[in-house]
């Protein structure tokens, strides 16, 4: 990413994407404040998505199907993620869809609604998979608390804006880091937030 001259230019899956700081500043809201929980009680279910993984042997080829169904597990990251998970099925009773690193680690007997595909896909694909059950088991939702790694809690809610959905965060994000991480681009706030503020400003839509 560099910026010069008020332009920012990302080197990213958006190539093409050159745009002024300032347009693109309009399309993200300020941080969500975290004081006031009650519309927690609101939410038709819980969305969890995954943020990287481990692997119990290092590959060359780590997001290839075989290398995904062999030696990817949870890591710590989404054992925290699971937990969490877990405490909002425990108190509001929500349904739980979750990627399936995150219900990988989930404590067995934990009533998981729709676990993830198991490949290697991004949120929005996961999302859709989500969505496409719901609706396939005739359930209806507008709203989700979003369980997510607080650094990538911002992308998940506006992809699920843009699939009609709205996101809550919830009351205590995790924000640490895995020294085991095996994804490159959730090894560090940096990493994370640079390639998030990307795609969201490749999505961005500027007059």
């Amino acid at each position: 990413m560099s910026v010069k001259d008020g332009n920012i230019r990302l080197d990213t899956p958006y190539p093409r994407c050159s745009r002024r700081v300032d347009d693109l500043i309009g399309h993200f809201r300020r941080c969500p404040q975290f004081s006031d929980f009650s519309a927690l009680s609101s939410a038709d279910a819980v969305f969890g998505f995954a943020f990287g993984y481990r692997m119990k042997e290092w590959s060359n080829a780590p997001t290839s199907d075989a290398e995904v169904s062999t030696n990817r597990i949870p890591g710590a990251n989404n054992a925290v993620l699971a937990q969490q998970a877990r405490m909002l099925h425990s108190q509001y009773n929500y349904d739980l869809f979750l990627q399936f690193e995150i219900a990988d680690a989930l404590p067995a007997g934990t009533p998981v609604t729709y676990s993830s595909k198991r490949k290697d896909q991004g949120t929005k694909d996961v999302a859709c998979e989500f969505i496409a059950h719901a609706t396939n088991s005739g359930k209806t939702i507008t709203t989700v608390i979003v369980v997510a790694h607080r650094h990538h809690y911002e992308r998940c809610r506006i992809l699920l804006e843009k699939l009609n959905i709205a996101g809550l965060p919830t009351q205590d994000q995790y924000s640490n880091y895995d020294p085991l991480e095996a994804q490159p681009r959730a090894m560090s706030p940096e990493e994370v937030i640079v390639n998030d503020f990307a795609s969201m400003a490749g999505m961005a839509k500027v007059a």
